[in-house]
This record gives C-alpha cells, sequence and structure tokens, in this order.
C-alpha cells in the first residue's frame, strides 16, 4: 500500500503563515498604488506591519522612482517571505 502523499499540518501552517506575510506585503503595495493616504486607518495599519516584514530589501535595488521603489522594496520581500515558508514546509513537513 502506498503511503498518504498528504502535507502535515506544520507544513500547512508554515506555508499560510508565509502567505500572510507576503499578503500583508503585497496589500501594502496595493495601497501605494492606488494612492491610498497613509495615514488612512487599515492603510496606516499594513505599513506599520509592511515595514518591518520587508527586512534588508527597502534600498536594496534602486528603482528610480517613489512607486517603483515600493514595489521593488515590498515585492521582492514578499517572495522573500513566500520561498522561505515553502523551504521550512518542505523540511517540516
Amino acid at each position: 500500500m502506498a503511503a498518504g502523499k498528504g502535507r502535515s499540518g506544520v507544513a500547512t501552517l508554515i506555508n499560510g503563515a508565509g502567505f500572510l506575510l507576503a499578503a500583508i506585503l503585497v496589500l501594502h503595495i496595493v495601497f501605494v498604488l492606488f494612492g491610498v493616504p497613509s495615514n488612512a486607518g487599515l492603510a496606516s495599519s499594513v505599513r506599520q506591519a509592511a515595514e518591518p516584514l520587508a527586512l534588508f530589501f527597502p534600498g536594496l535595488v534602486d528603482g528610480g522612482n517613489e512607486i517603483l521603489q515600493v514595489i521593488l522594496d515590498f515585492g521582492l520581500a514578499a517572495v522573500f517571505w513566500v520561498v522561505v515558508a515553502a523551504v521550512l514546509g518542505r523540511i517540516f513537513g
């Protein structure tokens, strides 16, 4: 009999956490793209959560203008969190 190839609960939890962190970063990018004022309630909370999640990525690559810079800074961080979660999920799954 073949063993089940389902994911473990720990791997699912890790992947979910990585997705949540990436979603916060992407939501910040969307708010900047659509010009939502950063002093608005939800936008302010998302910005405050996204800044520490960006780690060392802000300023790593020069984007030229402000919007492209935000996309690069926070987009690279979002990809980073998804990749880290996938690797950790693979290890612990």
